[in-house]
């Protein structure tokens, strides 16, 4: 007893205190306040993943190759596989006394034209010349029997082609919506305006073939009045 006071007296003496064992000590605010960061944290990292796969998704949506997706029907809707304007036979090499053509129109067309030439047994010749002797008139004749040739051949070659549109229109119709994606349903509709256009531009090629015939009766008109003025030319 004597020993364990001497030895407090001499700590006190040096100004030390006896030690003590450290015992551990458990906070339960700091505890919880931690275990909440642990999980907001563990929440902030699902969202982030969440967030990566949903911009990898929107990424390969709007990216890519989707051609696949804007062929077939929806590449046929304005030409069909038919016959197209970009086809038919030049109505001015026609008029300017070419020779009658049927380059691209249909065997179908050919066999109408045949037989509408035939059946109108038409003469060759409007005054009757012959061996070699021209005349305005017969020109402006055998232009006119050309151009109707041709132009009865370019629409029966169009009509066969409203009806091969027609059908192609409807198929391409049915893939509407099929896309998988924002991007294929984008190359789709580039696709149909791709394809209107064509179509615009058939009907363009409709619209000069009909200005082309018209402007044939101007010339048939020029050359009778021609031939009539020529006719009364007083001459010695």
């Amino acid at each position: 007893m004597r020993a364990l006071f001497a030895t407090a007296v001499l700590f006190t003496a040096l100004g030390l205190a006896p030690a003590r064992a450290q015992v551990p000590v458990i906070d339960n605010a700091n505890l919880a306040k931690a275990q909440q960061i642990a999980s907001d944290t563990k929440s902030i990292l699902t969202a982030d993943q969440q967030i990566m796969q949903f911009t990898q998704k929107t990424l390969a949506a709007v990216t890519g190759d989707r051609s696949s997706q804007a062929q077939g029907s929806l590449a046929q809707m304005a030409l069909g596989g038919g016959f197209t304007m970009a086809q038919a036979p030049s109505l001015g090499s026609v008029i300017s006394g070419g020779a009658l053509s049927f380059a691209g129109m249909g065997s179908g067309s050919q066999n109408i034209v045949s037989t509408l030439i035939n059946g109108l047994q038409l003469v060759q010749t409007i005054t009757g010349l012959a061996n070699g002797q021209s005349h305005a008139v017969d020109t402006a004749y055998k232009n006119s029997v050309n151009v109707a040739a041709t132009l009865s051949g370019l629409i029966n070659s169009t009509q066969s082609a409203v009806q091969t549109r027609s059908q192609a229109f409807t198929q391409g119709g049915q893939q509407i919506g099929s896309a998988q994606d924002l991007k294929g349903s984008v190359d789709q509709n580039t696709q149909v305006q791709i394809q209107t256009g064509q179509t615009v531009n058939e009907l363009n090629g409709v619209v000069n073939n009909a200005a082309a015939a018209a402007n044939q009766a101007n010339l048939d008109r020029i050359a009778a009045e021609s031939s009539a003025a020529r006719a009364m030319k007083f001459t010695q």
